[in-house]
C-alpha cells in the first residue's frame, strides 16, 4: 500500500517544484530592481495563483489537476490543448536544465569542458530522470523531498554568501531607491524568469489522490511554501547583486563564481564548494523528477480519457506509474539537446535557447487556469472585487511574461525570433492536430 503525502510532504513537494536554481542567475541579470519586481510578482501573482490553486485542489481533486479542471470547465478540445502544452514545455525545459548542470560540473571539474562532453552528460541525466519517474512511487518519492532540502540550502548559502562578500569586499551594485526603481532596459528580456519561478502551485494537485486530506492540509501547506519560496529568491538573489557586478553574471556559472568567491578563502573551502556543488547538480535532477511525475502523470491521464494520443496512455504494470509519458519526455529531452547543441556555441547559447523557448510554453496553459476557476466557481457566491483580485492580475503578468520571451525589452535577435515563431507554430499545430481529434462536446460539470 502506498503511504499518503502528508502536510509535512505536500509543502517540500511544492518547495522542490517552484524553488529552482536555474532561473536565479538569469532573475539576477535584471539588476537591482529585480528585488522589486519578485516583490511584485509574488503580490500580484504567486498569491492569486496559489489561492486560485487551492481552490480548485480542494474542491475537484484529480491527479489531472490543471488538465483536469480545464477539462471540466471547457470540455475535451481544450483538454488536448493544454494537456499538450503541459507536457511538452517539460520534455523541453528539461535539457535546459540539465545543460545548466552539465555546466555546474564543468566549472567544478574541467572549466574547459567541450560542449559536446556537457551535452553528452545531460543527456545521461535525462535517461536518470525518466528511469525514477517510472519506478515505485514510494521510491521515487524520497528524491523531490531531498531536492527541496539541498536547493534550500543552496538558496541560503548564495545569500549567505552575498552578506560576507558585502562584508569584505563592499557590495558589487548599489542599492538605493534609483537602483530599486523599475525600468525599461535589456535586463527585462529576463523578468519571465520570475514568473517561471513562481510556477507550480497546481502541480501537487496532480497527486490528489495520494493526499491524506486535501482538503485539511492543501491550503495551508501551499501557502506555507509559497512564502518559504519567496523569501529564499529575494535573499539568493540578493546574494548574487551584492557579490557579482551585473555585467558578470553568467546565466550558467553565476552561482558558482559566487561561491567560489565566497568559500574559497574560508579553511576548506575547495571542499565545501565541491559539497555546494553536488547539492547543486542533484536538485537539477530533483526539480525534473518532480515536474516529470506531475506533468507525466497528467498526460497519462489525459490519454485515458481520450484527450492525448494512446502512446501516452500506457502505464506501469505493477506501480501505474507513466512510462509511455516518461519515456516520451526522454526522447523529446534528447532531441532538443542534439537538435540546439548542433546550432549553439557555448553552454549559455544552449541554455538559453532551451531555457526562454521551453519556458514560453510552460506559460501558455496557465492561460487557462484563471478563466477555468472563474467558469467551476460561476454558481459560488463570490464577489466581483475577490474575482477581480485573484484573476486580473495573474493574467496579466502571466500575458507580460509571454509577450517578453517572444518579443524581448532591449532588442530583438530576428534570427531567434524567426527560430521561436517556427518551432511555437510546430508545437501549437501539433497541439491543434490532437485536439481536433477529439469530440466536440463539453463534459458536464460535476462538483467534487
Amino acid at each position: 500500500m502506498v503511504a499518503k503525502l502528508t502536510k509535512k510532504e505536500i509543502t517540500l513537494f511544492t518547495i522542490s517544484a517552484i524553488l529552482t536554481i536555474d532561473g536565479i542567475a538569469a532573475a539576477a541579470a535584471i539588476g537591482v530592481q529585480s528585488l522589486t519586481w519578485w516583490i511584485l510578482s509574488f503580490l500580484c501573482f504567486a498569491i492569486p495563483y496559489c489561492l486560485v490553486s487551492a481552490d480548485l485542489g480542494t474542491k475537484f481533486p484529480s491527479k489531472g489537476g490543471l488538465i483536469h479542471w480545464v477539462d471540466l470547465a471547457f470540455g475535451k478540445k481544450w483538454t488536448s490543448r493544454v494537456g499538450w502544452l503541459y507536457w511538452i514545455n517539460v520534455a523541453l525545459w528539461m535539457p535546459a536544465a540539465f545543460i545548466m548542470l552539465a555546466g555546474f560540473a564543468a566549472e567544478l571539474f574541467w572549466p574547459t569542458m567541450p560542449l559536446s562532453v556537457q551535452i553528452a552528460i545531460a543527456l545521461v541525466a535525462t535517461w536518470i530522470s525518466v528511469y525514477v519517474c517510472v519506478v515505485s512511487p514510494d521510491t521515487g518519492r524520497w528524491i523531490p523531498m531531498i531536492g527541496a532540502w539541498c536547493k534550500m540550502i543552496v538558496v541560503l548559502l548564495l545569500g549567505i554568501g552575498g552578506a560576507f562578500m558585502a562584508y569584505t569586499h563592499g557590495i558589487a551594485n548599489p542599492i538605493n531607491f534609483s537602483t530599486l526603481t523599475p525600468s525599461w532596459g535589456a535586463g527585462l528580456q529576463f523578468f519571465p524568469v520570475i514568473i517561471f519561478s513562481l510556477m507550480g502551485f497546481d502541480l501537487i494537485c496532480c497527486s490528489g489522490d495520494q493526499m491524506e486530506n486535501p482538503k485539511r492540509d492543501l491550503s495551508i501547506s501551499l501557502i506555507i511554501a509559497g512564502f518559504v519560496i519567496t523569501v529564499l529568491y529575494l535573499f539568493a538573489v540578493l546574494g548574487i547583486l551584492i557579490a557579482i557586478p551585473v555585467e558578470d553574471i553568467g546565466l550558467v556559472t553565476g552561482m558558482m563564481e559566487t561561491f567560489k568567491r565566497m568559500l574559497s578563502p574560508l579553511p576548506f573551502g575547495e571542499y565545501v564548494i565541491y559539497l555546494v556543488g553536488f547539492m547543486a547538480i542533484f536538485s537539477f535532477i530533483a526539480n525534473l523528477v518532480t515536474w516529470g511525475m506531475g506533468a507525466n502523470r497528467a498526460a497519462s491521464e489525459a490519454a485515458h480519457e481520450g484527450e492525448l494520443p494512446e502512446v501516452f496512455s500506457h502505464d506501469h504494470p505493477k506501480y501505474g506509474t507513466p512510462i509511455g509519458a516518461s519515456v516520451l519526455t526522454g526522447v523529446v529531452s534528447t532531441s532538443a539537446i542534439l537538435v540546439y547543441g548542433l546550432m549553439a556555441s557555448n553552454a549559455e547559447s544552449l541554455y538559453w535557447s532551451l531555457f526562454s523557448f521551453a519556458n514560453l510554453l510552460f506559460l501558455m496553459p496557465y492561460l487557462a487556469l484563471f478563466p477555468a476557476y472563474l467558469t467551476l466557481n460561476k454558481t459560488n457566491n463570490i464577489s466581483g472585487h475577490k474575482r477581480f483580485l485573484l484573476v486580473v492580475p495573474p493574467m496579466l503578468f502571466i500575458t507580460q511574461a509571454i509577450a517578453f520571451f517572444i518579443y524581448p525589452p532591449g532588442g530583438v535577435d530576428m534570427d531567434n525570433l524567426a527560430v521561436m515563431i517556427i518551432g511555437l507554430t510546430v508545437v501549437l499545430g501539433i497541439g491543434e492536430c490532437i485536439a481536433q481529434r477529439n469530440s466536440p462536446n463539453k463534459l458536464t460539470l460535476k462538483s467534487a
